[in-house]
């Protein structure tokens, strides 16, 4: 009886050590996402060279309020919007300045045209700089 109770304990330890292993896993993505933009790196910016870092912080601002709803705090996208995660600064503002001008660029110009219709041209070379960090 004892050795049979100790059998059972021991498969409900074990598939409760997966379930929790497995979701650890999975968390650990929504994790990712959630985490907040790296306040240290735009430091280290700021102090090398304030000008530049001064754009990299205001881009992380707008960033922060209109971007990281679809693309993540890191840039990596979601289940329905791509991630922006190493693109250059250039490429950025490229594609920024064409939703902002109407110019059908794919399949999410409809959902990226209206939140870069606001945006000056500073604000896009802001977040292209601060894009480029992440």
């Amino acid at each position: 009886m004892f050795r049979k109770f100790s059998w059972i304990v021991l498969v409900i330890a074990v598939i409760a050590g997966v379930h929790f292993a497995l979701q650890g896993i999975i968390q650990s993505g929504d994790a990712k996402k959630r985490q907040g933009p790296d306040l240290e790196k735009v430091a280290r910016l700021e102090a090398a060279d304030p000008a530049h870092g001064a754009k990299v912080r205001a881009g992380m601002v707008k960033y922060e309020s209109i971007c990281r709803l679809c693309h993540h705090r890191t840039g990596i996208g979601g289940k329905f919007t791509p991630p922006i995660v190493g693109r250059t600064a250039e490429q950025i503002e490229i594609l920024l300045k064409l939703y902002r001008s109407g110019t059908h660029r794919g399949p999410l110009t409809n959902l990226m045209a209206p939140w870069a219709a606001d945006l000056t041209d500073e604000d896009i070379s802001n977040l292209a700089a601060y894009v480029e960090t992440l």
